[in-house]
């Protein structure tokens, strides 16, 4: 399995999401991919955090970075894939209490 993160602005959320969600499905939606958002835990920035079968999946999507299983965050949010996968590598982020 790989990882790959990439920061990640408002405009490219919907379009990233959605060009994930399609290969995903046209993969027939394997165990081994994920699609998932997490806050960096140094800028605060949002990040999506993938993972992918093979590298050969990596040249779809332009901006993002292999990184090691090691220097993911501990905490994502799923956006396409299998909850339980998911829970393999992250806590889901807490929510804050409302004032």
């Amino acid at each position: 399995m790989l990882w790959a993160k990439k920061a990640i602005g408002p405009t490219e959320w919907g379009p990233t999401q959605d060009q994930f969600e399609e290969l995903f499905v046209k993969l027939g939606g394997p165990k081994q991919m994920m699609l998932a958002a997490a806050s960096d835990p140094a800028s605060g920035q949002s990040i999506f955090l993938m993972s992918l079968p093979n590298t050969t999946f990596l040249g779809f999507f332009s901006g993002f970075e292999c990184v090691t299983e090691d220097a993911l965050p501990s905490e994502a949010a799923l956006l396409v894939g299998h909850n339980d996968e998911l829970l393999k590598h992250f806590r889901y982020p807490a929510r804050r209490p409302l004032p």
